[in-house]
């Protein structure tokens, strides 16, 4: 049970809100993207969230974002807290979802998948369903997504360092299909970063017992990153997507959703 607190004192960096959106979980929803990433994809379809602050972000409270949720009632079913990363926002995002379930909404997070189980597991606890990215894994991964000086989303041939938070993704993923706080698993199709029929795999065991669980397969763009010309060249083809769409129906994943 959450201890006493005032929605007029906590706030959180917000970039912006979309009152009502259909692809950010299931119904009619509120968006609200928070300022502030923990990793750096180079294939991010909005990097201007990635840095905790920004000319176009403001610290908003809790109390203002609970209105403007109020204001989008009763045409949407709940809200999706994207990002950046909604989960390193935890501490605060805890008391808006308290109060949200008030209003009878339900509670979504879209996420990288890369948190701190235990870090966080106050917030888990208040969420309903989690839109959950899958990366990538192994070799290649480090250079997509934790490249942190890599500001400018370019190519970069120097060694990263793996950080340890690097191979939470699945074990997070594993943890949270049984307890029923998973409603999609997202991948992002980009070549030369890792073996996506390697990932496709480890999905497909994910997802052997959920067969409910929406896998969504989406073909890396180059619109909103920072380097278009760069990451052009680890488009897959149409073919090459639909290649991969069909290795993972033959891997017994049950509900797919392919985005070209």
């Amino acid at each position: 049970m959450l201890k006493d607190y005032n929605l007029e004192q906590i706030k959180v960096p917000l970039h912006r809100i979309i009152p009502f959106s259909n692809v950010e979980g299931a119904g009619n929803r509120t968006s609200i993207f928070l300022q502030g990433c923990n990793i750096n994809c180079l294939f991010c379809h909005n990097p201007e969230t990635i840095q905790a602050n920004t000319d176009e972000s403001k610290l908003v409270t809790l109390a203002y974002l609970l209105e403007k949720i109020k204001e989008s009632m009763p045409f949407i079913r709940g809200i999706t807290v994207s990002g950046g990363e909604p989960t390193i926002h935890h501490e605060t995002l805890k008391y808006l979802f308290n109060e949200v379930h008030k209003l009878g909404l339900t509670c979504y997070l879209d996420s990288n998948g890369f948190f701190d189980r235990e870090q966080i597991h106050e917030l888990l606890e208040h969420t309903d369903k989690i839109l959950f990215d899958i990366k990538g894994m192994n070799d290649g991964l480090e250079k997509l997504c934790f490249d942190y000086k890599n500001t400018k989303g370019t190519e970069n041939l120097e060694p990263v360092e793996k950080p340890a938070m690097m191979y939470r993704n699945f074990d997070n993923l594993d943890a949270l299909l049984p307890q029923g706080k998973i409603e999609e698993v997202r991948l992002v199709h980009c070549k030369g970063f890792y073996d996506p029929y390697q990932v496709v795999d480890e999905i497909a065991k994910s997802l052997k017992d959920y067969p409910d669980v929406l896998f969504k397969l989406i073909r890396v763009h180059v619109k909103g990153a920072r380097d278009p010309k760069f990451l052009a060249k680890h488009m897959p083809s149409v073919t090459e997507h639909e290649q991969l769409h069909q290795y993972a129906i033959s891997k017994g994943i049950k509900k797919i959703f392919v985005i070209n």
